[in-house]
């Protein structure tokens, strides 16, 4: 996608709020780590399980973990989304 593309759906910043918000990570960082850890040790019981009782909980364990990666991502959106209009607010009220 360009630029002109996320302008026009709205997912950027009107340009003049560009550099006036923070940009520290929203992320759990801990917990989007634990479950990269899960997702990478239901891959090798996929594999190391051989189509018997490991491969199948290794694919529950990778489904709960590919929930969890997509759950803590949309969290910390949320969180960023919370946090800029709170800074516009007080830009706003600051004028």
């Amino acid at each position: 996608m360009t630029l002109q593309d996320l302008r026009e759906h709205g997912i950027l910043l009107p340009e003049d709020e560009w550099g006036t918000h923070r940009l520290e990570t929203t992320v759990p960082q801990p917990s989007l780590a634990a479950a990269f850890i899960l997702a990478v040790a239901a891959l090798v019981a996929i594999y190391l399980g051989n189509g018997r009782t490991w491969t199948w909980i290794g694919l529950g364990g990778f489904l709960l973990a590919l929930y969890g990666i997509i759950w803590i991502c949309d969290r910390a959106v949320t969180r960023q989304r919370r946090r800029t209009r709170r800074e516009r607010r007080q830009q706003d009220a600051g004028r």
